[in-house]
């Protein structure tokens, strides 16, 4: 049964394990461990973990600032995708963030990255964009999408 705890700078090795399996590497969207721990020693910044037994399958961090919060990324290993974990993940920070007092989260997202639909449908809105935000060595430069989630 997958179960979500909080987790903390000790996790990170585990944590880069999935960024490199969920992220894809052609649009620069994962972090390194460092950026993640620097993240981490924050007291706004929160990272929470999916656990299958004591496995580490996905994770979540975000932060805020007052009453906003942000969802930094979400990611779940390849061989656990398409079992509701990111859902589970989600439900969970937006419940913390409530619990918080927080009254917005947003995000964003890659155009193109089938997590943009997977946020409408968990009731989040587009609400700008960032022309050509990622970059590659292939040239390809997709726009971030910015999304907001109302409390």
């Amino acid at each position: 049964m997958i179960r979500v705890v909080e987790g903390g700078a000790a996790d990170i090795a585990a944590m880069m394990t999935i960024m490199h399996d969920a992220f894809d590497p052609r649009f620069g969207e994962a972090w390194t461990a460092a950026q993640c721990l620097s993240s981490l020693v924050m007291p706004d910044c929160e990272l929470l973990l999916a656990k299958d037994s004591d496995a580490i399958c996905g994770f979540a961090m975000s932060r805020w600032v007052l009453d906003h919060q942000e969802l930094l990324m979400i990611g779940v290993a390849r061989r656990f995708q398409g079992q509701d974990i990111g859902k589970l993940l989600l439900s969970e920070t937006i419940h913390r963030a409530r619990q918080a007092g927080r009254t917005k989260i947003f995000l964003e997202v890659r155009d193109g990255n089938n997590a943009h639909g997977f946020y409408l449908k968990s009731g989040f809105t587009s609400i700008g964009r960032r022309k050509n935000y990622y970059k590659n060595a292939e040239g390809i430069s997709p726009d971030a999408i910015t999304m907001l989630l109302e409390l």
